[in-house]
């Protein structure tokens, strides 16, 4: 089983986006994905430094609801994460998503 992480394209340059997981912390992935183009601002999976797949702003929430009605408390600091993506991705997109 692999496990994709969430988030936010910071910046595109090539084949390389520059990523932020929500901690403040920019890092670089290769975009392999073909079929979306990637732009900033976009929510984004990436497993093993590589963006596997786009989620939309809906997709996250639906996403966040799940978790929170499914395993209850002790997930708060995984749903502030998933909160701060939202906001970062609204703040770099312009809100325009």
């Amino acid at each position: 089983m692999c496990w994709g992480t969430l988030a936010v394209v910071i910046d595109v340059e090539g084949e390389l986006a520059r990523i932020d997981y929500g901690d403040g912390i920019l890092r670089e992935a290769v975009i392999g994905v073909t079929e979306d183009r990637i732009r900033r601002g976009d929510i984004v999976i990436v497993h093993a430094g590589v963006i596997v797949s786009k989620i939309t702003r809906e997709g996250l929430l639906e996403q966040m609801r799940f978790l929170e009605e499914t395993l209850g408390e002790g997930f708060e600091e995984l749903l502030m994460k998933y909160s701060n993506i939202l906001v970062l991705a609204d703040k770099i997109s312009g809100g325009d998503r």
